[in-house]
């Protein structure tokens, strides 16, 4: 069997599903891609079992193969190609590209061995727009956990409200929460997505994208034209981050976002990342500071203040990712009296919410 293409018609889509196909060594064969020629499409599988990947190419063949072939390699080949057309031969278990004066040969493993990807027929679905998802991940991501001993943290929260989508993050230190008005929207349970699968998402979906997303009882399935992206859901109870949301918070601190921001950076060159800072707030004034081995640092910043007097310590990687991503000139800070989580919201505070919180000295 003998394939003459362009070497983008195959370039393109792997480049965004590679990176699903598992690194280790337990499953080799889960470090492979498998290709369909088909007559009428070219359908490109990508899978880790925990997330998978099926894009459907205007790519026809005279004859029907299924092809495994090792996916990072492939795409390393293909790189390197010169733009143009490409020949790929397929014969006994090898696959041989040729391009000018070019030959390069690669084995193929057994289709057969390859897992099987199914797709979700049935299941609570909605469309969302492909802009819409990539911020909602964007905006609380950061958040989610890493520790693989807090499992259920490791994933980003999505539930659906009537009118409205809401996804949470959070490591028990710190939350973000982003809520959206989606048209249509109607109420379900919520699910938890590994984070793991969101950056697979943020790859491969597109803002111009219209993506419908299914969920049944243990995945959910987000589909555009051409690419559908199937990720397990997590088994365990999402913590009640209703009631994590601070409501008595009375010093209230409103800041210029950019301001905050520089001083921040500024105070925190002295430290490392993840360093406390302390900032004091009090007098229509905001203090930063930092202190290290190598000296200090204070920024102070003109501030609107209603409330006492009052000083936390904060991770200043923390307070840097929340600043970076409240949108608008100006923030809220909302402290408590005593020591307690602190509310931070942008102008919009009914749609983004982030509390961090502080760290006891």
């Amino acid at each position: 069997m003998k394939i003459t293409l362009d070497k983008n018609t195959l370039l393109q889509p792997l480049s965004k599903v590679v990176s699903i196909t598992e690194k280790r060594s337990l499953m080799p064969i889960l470090s492979n891609i498998l290709i369909h020629f088909k007559k009428d499409m070219t359908i490109i599988y990508s899978t880790d079992l925990e997330i998978s990947a099926i894009i459907s190419l205007n790519l026809l063949s005279e004859e029907e193969k299924r092809v495994v072939v090792h996916g990072k390699k492939l795409l390393e080949v293909l790189r390197e190609l010169d733009n143009g057309d490409i020949v790929l031969e397929f014969k006994d278990n090898i696959m041989n590209l040729t391009q000018k004066n070019t030959d390069i040969t690669l084995s193929l493993q057994d289709p057969e061995e390859f897992p099987e990807t199914k797709e979700i027929e049935k299941g609570n679905g909605f469309f969302i727009k492909g802009k819409q998802l990539l911020e909602m991940i964007g905006k609380v991501s950061f958040a989610v956990s890493l520790d693989e001993t807090r499992y259920i943290l490791t994933g980003m929260h999505l539930k659906g409200n009537d009118g409205n989508m809401v996804v949470v993050g959070t490591d028990g230190f710190r939350m973000a929460l982003f809520q959206k008005e989606i048209a249509e929207m109607k109420s379900f349970q919520g699910i938890t997505i590994p984070k793991r699968s969101l950056s697979e998402i943020e790859k491969i979906i597109s803002e111009e994208d219209d993506v419908n997303v299914v969920i049944d009882e243990k995945h959910v399935q987000f589909s555009t034209e051409r690419i559908k992206i199937i990720s397990r859901t997590m088994e365990g109870n999402f913590p009640e981050y209703e009631n994590v949301l601070p409501a008595g918070n009375t010093n209230m601190a409103v800041v210029q976002r950019e301001e905050f921001l520089k001083g921040l950076k500024k105070v925190s060159a002295i430290i490392g990342r993840s360093e406390p800072v302390r900032i004091t707030l009090g007098d229509n004034m905001m203090v930063i500071e930092a202190e290290s081995d190598i000296g200090r640092a204070k920024e102070v910043i003109n501030i609107g203040y209603e409330g006492e007097e009052t000083n936390m310590n904060f991770n200043v990687r923390f307070l840097l990712e929340v600043v970076n991503r409240v949108g608008g000139e100006t923030m809220v800070l909302a402290a408590p009296k005593t020591y307690g989580a602190v509310l931070f919201t942008g102008e919009d505070s009914n749609e983004y919410k982030n509390i961090v919180m502080p760290i006891r000295i």
